[in-house]
């Protein structure tokens, strides 16, 4: 009896030594993050990571332990054979999802969870996604660990099991049940009421260190198991009189408009540019005293530059419904990849539509990539132009056609087209994996030169565009919107409200004030109601949107990331984490009541989600 419980006991420990192994590569992978760290806040990542990895390990011992429960009754090669092939399946996809958070957290800053699974049903574009990471040290990398783990997996069970011999059942089958029960103990973290959970490992101030804590396969797991809210917010801050009073307050108005745009144009056109990935950072990045964006930077004084603007959310299909709906990104899900809950959502194109507008949505890629492809049928865009509508020469070897041929293709589309219209153009060449159809004009091969590529090629197909679009009989009664579709961490700051900073801008004839900036705090999501009020529209459905130029709007943004959110006003701002239930970073003097606007607006907005 004494070897198979010394078994059981070193089949549990290797688990956990993959586990701390795991970390010190993830540690090693973000080794610039890492420097960072003091000794005393990396002893703190393993002594606290440790518990997670005692219940990933718990999990994963529970087949193998009611194996040995039953050896008796197994021959000793079919008991090898049966827990070797179960071992070995799960080192295989535990050492996937251990290589594939590596990048995830360099890609997207934070650790792998079931959102990727949304991308699976385009795997055309998911694999543009991740086609600039670095895939063969990646490959190479799970097939040395694989390889390793195999056969130190293969060493324990032939060592041990070959020397069994049969044992009576009693007492062995009743204290062999016990160590099988025993693991929901680590399973659990404790015999405390709490669970384990993303909480129980953070520890620290750094969100590095409490991310670093976390064990890769236990937070994917959860995940895919949690990842659906039947009806229950797990964002309940505040009771319901206080959450009600601090919504209200940041939604004061006026019903009152300042006019910007022509008042002899009843029924302007109106375009949408959606630049992808245009952070705000791109466009006072200098390199080698060259501006990335010299074209977007030129044509600010041409009409209103809104310069404190933020995005919403952190994904593409997050920032559509936020531009378009004025509804605000969800943490921990998207509602376009919900038909369902998508459907109820107001949009800009239905309102335009009804309204004696022609609609249409421009996209050099694939809408079918998540879930966009429904949002637009619903939005009742009258033509929607994508990938296969460009000749293939025009697509990049990833996404799609490039912005210079997308701009051409609308340009060439609306010289045609009966007035007024309202026309959305998505642009896809700033996305990963950064190609460009131009020689590179910043020198360098890593990600942050690649992406300033991107952004100096996507800011020339722009300027080439309005150059164009100033020649069009529709000019000087049309307005154009320009904004990203979400920020970007790249140029890295440190600071993660920067990587949410995006610029607007309008131009366009239909402006009667020009060379103006607007430097008061807005969101994204307030573009509906503003220029929906700017046309004499109802904008009542858009009931997350404020109008920007009311006299009353109070001046704030919100955003949101996995599992956390930002809030920013005037003169301050704050990042919360929820799991760690913290401030992790802040810039001003805050206060809790800042806290509880942010988790107010946090709290409200997913029931909101939850509710349609």
């Amino acid at each position: 009896m004494k070897e198979r419980l010394q078994f059981l006991l070193i089949y549990f420990c290797f688990w956990v030594i993959y586990f701390l192994s795991a970390r010190v590569i993830f540690l090693s992978y973000h080794i610039e993050d890492t420097k960072l760290l003091t000794l005393e806040t990396v002893w703190g990542i393993f002594w606290n990571g440790i518990r997670m990895d005692f219940s990933m390990s718990g999990y994963l011992s529970v087949i193998p332990f009611l194996f040995v429960c039953i050896s008796n009754f197994i021959k000793k090669s079919r008991l090898e054979n049966w827990i070797f092939s179960y071992t070995f399946v799960a080192v295989f996809f535990i050492t996937l999802i251990v290589v594939i958070d590596l990048q995830v957290f360099n890609t997207w800053g934070y650790r792998l969870d079931a959102t990727p699974m949304h991308y699976l049903k385009s795997p055309k574009e998911a694999w543009a996604s991740v086609s600039s990471s670095p895939l063969f040290q990646l490959f190479l990398s799970f097939i040395i660990l694989l390889i390793i783990a195999s056969y130190i997996v293969y060493r324990i069970i032939t060592r041990n099991i070959d020397n069994w011999n049969y044992i009576e059942n009693l007492p062995f089958i009743p204290i062999s049940i016990i160590c099988l029960f025993a693991l929901i103990i680590p399973i659990r973290g404790s015999l405390g009421i709490s669970p384990m959970n993303q909480s129980t490992v953070y520890f620290s101030t750094n969100n590095f260190a409490n991310i670093s804590a976390i064990n890769a396969p236990w937070n994917f797991m959860s995940s895919i198991v949690n990842g659906t809210y039947d009806k229950v917010n797990p964002f309940t801050y505040l009771p319901k009189e206080s959450l009600t009073e601090k919504i209200k307050e940041l939604y004061s108005t006026s019903n009152s408009t300042q006019k910007v745009l022509r008042t002899d144009l009843k029924k302007p056109n109106v375009i949408f540019i959606i630049w992808e990935s245009f952070t705000k950072k791109a466009t006072e990045k200098l390199i080698d005293s060259q501006e990335v964006t010299p074209k977007f930077n030129a044509l600010k004084s041409e009409g209103i530059y809104f310069s404190n603007i933020y995005a919403s959310g952190d994904r593409t299909d997050k920032g559509l419904p936020a531009i378009l709906s004025g509804y605000p990104a969800q943490p921990t899900a998207s509602i376009i990849t919900e038909p369902n809950k998508s459907a109820k959502l107001p949009v800009l194109s239905k309102d335009f539509g009804n309204n004696g507008y022609s609609t249409a949505f421009y996209y050099g890629g694939e809408t079918e990539f998540a879930n966009i492809k429904s949002y637009l049928y619903e939005a009742d865009f009258q033509r929607i132009i994508s990938k296969q509508d460009f000749d293939p020469k025009d697509w990049n070897s990833k996404w799609g056609a490039q912005d210079g041929a997308v701009y051409k293709r609308f340009l060439q589309d609306h010289a045609k087209l009966n007035q007024p219209f309202f026309s959305t153009l998505l642009t896809l060449s700033s996305h990963e994996p950064f190609e460009v159809p131009i020689e590179t004009k910043f020198t360098g091969n890593d990600d942050e030169a690649k992406f300033m590529n991107s952004m100096y090629y996507a800011d020339q197909s722009l300027g080439e565009f309005i150059a164009e679009a100033k020649k069009q009989s529709w000019w000087e009664n049309t307005l154009i919107v320009i904004i990203a579709d979400h920020g970007h961490r790249l140029p890295e700051t440190g600071k993660k409200v920067d990587d949410f900073k995006v610029p607007m801008l309008w131009l366009g004839g239909a402006l009667s004030k020009k060379g103006i900036e607007v430097s008061n705090v807005y969101s994204q999501i307030d573009l509906a109601s503003t220029v929906l009020r700017q046309i004499n529209l109802n904008a009542y459905a858009y009931n997350w949107s404020k109008n920007i130029f009311d006299p009353k709007t109070k001046p704030w943004a919100f955003f949101a990331f996995n599992n956390g959110f930002g809030f920013v006003n005037q003169s301050k701002n704050i990042v919360y984490d929820n799991i760690g239930q913290k401030v992790i970073q802040q810039s001003g003097s805050i206060t809790s009541r800042d806290q509880d606007f942010g988790k107010a607006l946090m709290q409200r907005m997913f029931q909101d989600y939850l509710d349609k």
